[in-house]
């Protein structure tokens, strides 16, 4: 194979990757959007409620990180 049509499927190919790979971390977002959906309506939570409490937990986290 010549130098450029080696350069041009290479480019291709890793243009192909880069585009496999986005969607998969998009159809995973979704998924994973659409489980802690899931969890907060089984716990009764609203949206503004299930926040604190990730806001929170968070708090908690840091504060025995650095304590």
């Amino acid at each position: 194979m010549e130098g450029m049509s080696y350069l041009t499927v290479a480019y291709l190919g890793m243009i192909s990757g880069i585009a496999i790979w986005t969607w998969t971390v998009f159809a995973r977002a979704k998924t994973l959007e659409a489980r802690i959906s899931a969890i907060e309506t089984s716990l009764g939570k609203e949206e503004i409620e299930a926040d604190s409490i990730a806001l929170q937990s968070a708090n908690s986290d840091n504060n025995e990180a650095t304590g």
